[in-house]
């Protein structure tokens, strides 16, 4: 087990590079690093965003972290559309272009070295929903916007996975989509065992999971699996800890 985060933190969003892990945002633009490499090592502070970020998105895209959206001002904050870019190299942030919609409690993917954002809401308490998706390619500059999803989804996760993109659960959803990248549709699949209001999700040995959220007000210790070959989700075990607004990463 790993020590704690320096600051305690609700609404942040992590990523894994090179061997690091960095988890961004909250209630501060603060982020940090844990290498995984020293096998002792702990928590330190980087260089920090050039906005607050609470309830924002994150991915990894040529090595380096994107975060988009958020509120900055916290819950009742103001939805952002900007995007930005940390190097680790240069220890730095980047503003690139921003989204074309402001979005918080989306979900954002990397596929084929361009971004994907999806979902979330402008509005307080998630109200104004949404089902549109955008998608952002270094090379154009510039964002555009596909095919949106079959359900307004705030509050929900999203991976890559088998060479498609899914959203996973949402504001008083279990139910999931998955979007093929090459025909710009969305297909619905099997829903989740549970309601998941802010959980996360990562794909580890062939697998999507699914951990945490919350249904009905109380967070959620559970962790379940999705098995694209039997189109099915599991219940796999439990945290030891109850956990919503959390963020997790692949190692």
């Amino acid at each position: 087990m790993r020590g704690s985060t320096l600051y305690e933190r609700v609404g942040s969003t992590s990523v894994k590079i090179n061997n690091h892990v960095y988890t961004a945002g909250g209630d501060s633009n603060f982020v940090e690093c844990l290498d995984l490499n020293q096998v002792d090592g702990g928590w330190y502070e980087v260089a920090s965003m050039n906005e607050q970020r609470y309830l924002a998105a994150s991915a990894v895209l040529n090595d380096q972290m994107c975060v988009a959206g958020g509120l900055v001002g916290g819950f009742w904050g103001n939805a952002l559309s900007s995007v930005e870019l940390y190097n680790p190299v240069v220890n730095t942030w980047t503003n690139i272009a921003p989204m074309k919609t402001k979005r918080y409690g989306h979900a954002l993917v990397s596929y084929n070295g361009c971004l994907y954002a999806f979902g979330g809401s402008d509005k307080p308490y998630g109200l104004n929903p949404f089902n549109s998706m955008e998608s952002f390619d270094p090379r154009e500059g510039k964002w555009k916007s596909l095919k949106p999803m079959n359900e307004e989804r705030n509050a929900l996760c999203g991976v890559v996975y088998n060479d498609e993109i899914y959203a996973i659960g949402g504001w008083n959803l279990k139910s999931v989509e998955r979007y093929n990248i090459r025909t710009n549709t969305w297909t619905k699949v099997s829903s989740l065992n549970h309601v998941r209001c802010g959980s996360c999700a990562c794909v580890v040995n062939g697998k999507i999971y699914v951990t945490g959220g919350a249904a009905c007000d109380a967070a959620l210790k559970s962790i379940e699996a999705y098995d694209a070959t039997i189109n099915e989700w599991k219940i796999e075990t439990n945290m030891e800890t109850p956990r919503c607004r959390a963020s997790v990463v692949a190692l």
